[in-house]
């Protein structure tokens, strides 16, 4: 079969000569129909790590169950499905406390095993969420990340009414703005530099957007208390600075952007002056992804107007050249296996 592999820093190659993926008794094989391209993916491009080299790579996709393993009951050949690509151990303290996002032990496809960004891959059973008829194989490949954006807002302490500031309106940002809009936030400021994406913020229920040098005009519109909340969706130190400045006294910051480099912080005593919450946020328990069916169900997301691009496999390669821009347009790309 067909596959995208990590080879390290800068260095992906389509092969056509991989092994089809045997199945467990209690596992299913997917053929894959659509894998999206993650940010944490163009992080390991550009820096070779965060996923190990020597894997197939993708952990955001949808597909066609064609085997099931014996011990598999909930599912059928021909069943149109997504599903959580993390492979917690089950055992670990985190494990038992909901928390497998956390698992001391934790792997997933695409990072630590063969991914989705091939012809097949295999699945536990109880990873696996069948997709009903009204819901595309698309926006099923979207399920994965709206499930960690879901959780970020969840794992925040966010209430009804309060007002956010979200920092960069990529795919994760402007999932993020969409569950807070969903969730009853009464503001939702948005700080981004390109207008596309500042185009779709506004239309995903963004209240104002910002370019990043303008950041403090949401202090003045918040009567110079700042947000209840911050999501920094980039987690560059430029970013996180401004989170501290601009949050209010006692506010919360959610850092859900990935930074692999060492960074000096000036000012962090605002950290304390201020009694600021900051709050790392990494994955989802095992109960998210049910809410996410649920939530695109009710028409409360917009998953097809997150789509910028479809390509074939044979041009994945190139696009993550362009992807390592971080001014580019695209907010998520699916390859079409």
């Amino acid at each position: 079969m067909k596959g995208v592999f990590f080879e390290g820093k800068r260095n992906l190659v389509l092969k056509d000569d991989l092994p089809k993926p045997s199945i467990k008794p209690n596992e299913v094989l997917i053929n894959v129909k659509y894998c999206g391209i993650c940010g944490s993916d163009i992080e390991s491009y550009d820096t070779g790590v965060l996923e190990l080299p020597g894997i197939v790579i993708g952990h955001e996709f949808s597909g066609i169950i064609t085997e099931v393993g014996q011990d598999v009951n909930s599912f059928k050949v021909g069943d149109k499905v997504t599903a959580n690509p993390i492979r917690p151990c089950g055992k670990c303290y985190w494990c038992k406390h909901n928390q497998e996002n956390l698992c001391k032990w934790a792997s997933a496809l695409g990072t630590t095993f063969n991914g989705a960004m091939a012809e097949y891959v295999n699945v536990k059973e109880k990873r696996v969420i069948k997709l009903p008829e009204e819901i595309s194989l698309k926006e099923g490949a979207l399920f994965e990340p709206l499930a960690g954006a879901l959780y970020a807002v969840q794992n925040s302490g966010f209430k009804i009414g309060q007002i956010c500031t979200v920092i960069g309106a990529g795919s994760i940002g402007l999932l993020v703005i969409q569950v807070l809009n969903a969730a009853g936030a009464s503001n939702i400021y948005v700080i981004e530099p390109v207008e596309t994406k500042q185009n779709l913020a506004l239309k995903f229920g963004a209240t104002d957007v910002y370019p990043p040098k303008k950041w403090s005009k949401i202090n003045k519109l918040t009567n110079k208390i700042g947000p209840d909340y911050i999501f920094d969706c980039i987690g560059l130190p430029e970013t996180i600075m401004t989170s501290i400045n601009l949050a209010k006294r006692g506010g919360t910051i959610e850092i859900f952007g990935i930074h692999t480099e060492p960074f000096e912080m000036k000012g962090f005593m605002s950290v304390v002056l201020k009694s600021l919450i900051i709050k790392g946020v990494y994955g989802y328990p095992l109960d998210t992804f049910p809410k996410v069916l649920k939530l695109v169900q009710n028409n409360k997301i917009d998953l097809k107007s997150m789509i910028s691009r479809i390509i074939p496999m044979n041009e994945v390669p190139a696009i993550f050249d362009e992807l390592v821009n971080k001014k580019h347009d695209d907010i998520k790309v699916l390859v079409e296996i």
